[in-house]
């Protein structure tokens, strides 16, 4: 999916306002959404910014700001894969459009 200029501003707008944990419309929210599920760099600085939001910049350098910087969710336990408890496929199965075709 092509970007114009502008929509590519106004979505790194709204991304970036999610990062510094300030309100956005559902109007905002949706719009984001629908890009981010038909591109992967979108994806990626959507994940960003809400990790950045729940987690605050992690600048120091260590593991945490290797994974915000690529947008990983290892930042949360609650997003770890157990195999012990989880399967694989069902764990993937929240990944945008994109990804499970892949």
């Amino acid at each position: 999916m092509l970007l114009s200029n502008q929509k590519r501003v106004k979505i790194q707008g709204i991304i970036k306002r999610i990062a510094q944990d300030k309100p956005i419309s559902l109007e905002e929210r949706i719009y984001v959404e629908k890009f981010a599920h038909h591109n992967s760099t979108i994806s990626l600085w959507l994940k960003k910014a809400n990790s950045l939001r729940r987690n605050d910049i992690k600048n120091d350098g260590g593991i945490d700001y290797l994974l915000q910087s690529f947008g990983v969710d290892g930042l949360n336990k609650e997003n770890h894969f157990n195999p012990n408890k989880d399967d694989i496929s069902d764990w993937f199965g929240g990944a945008p459009g994109w990804l499970r075709r892949s």
